[in-house]
């Protein structure tokens, strides 16, 4: 995912319309969300899927940041 996507470039554009902390539960963080995002797309994933394949695939997990 590295290698092939400029991921500063992406979070420059999408972080001042990204939801901010405040009342209710906090956002889950941009850099995380684009990723499981872009994982969605490549593979076919619904979102429950995409949570399947988190759960069940350590390299997709390897891919988010920590």
């Amino acid at each position: 995912m590295e290698a092939i996507l400029p991921w500063a470039d992406f979070l420059a554009i999408i972080e001042p319309h990204y939801p901010k902390r405040g009342n209710g539960r906090p956002p889950i963080p941009l850099p995380v969300i684009l990723r499981i995002y872009f994982m969605q797309q490549w593979f076919g994933l619904s979102d429950p899927a995409a949570e399947e394949f988190l759960m069940d695939v350590e390299p997709a997990r390897a891919a988010l940041p920590a």
